[in-house]
């Protein structure tokens, strides 16, 4: 069962994954309001915010793993070295 404080942290993370995700919506559409209505426009700026929602969802991903306690030698399906 997860800790108090790994269920605040996850809360947190998700918060600020949320509210890049509004942040990176708001900077697409002024992108859009003060640029050519084109098609060539159109795939530049959603090219933008494609590459942002990727690494926004990376970072996502990379601060869950941080604060969820995992056993990293099964997570990752490797045995424990063994001792010589």
């Amino acid at each position: 069962m997860p800790s108090p404080s790994t269920d605040s942290e996850t809360t947190a993370i998700e918060d600020a994954y949320k509210a890049e995700i509004q942040e990176l919506f708001k900077i697409l559409v002024k992108n859009l309001i003060g640029a050519r209505n084109s098609h060539e426009t159109d795939q530049q700026c959603l090219s933008r915010f494609t590459a942002g929602l990727n690494v926004t969802q990376r970072a996502r991903q990379l601060a869950l793993s941080a604060a969820t306690p995992v056993v990293r030698t099964a997570a990752l399906g490797r045995k424990k070295p063994k001792a010589r």
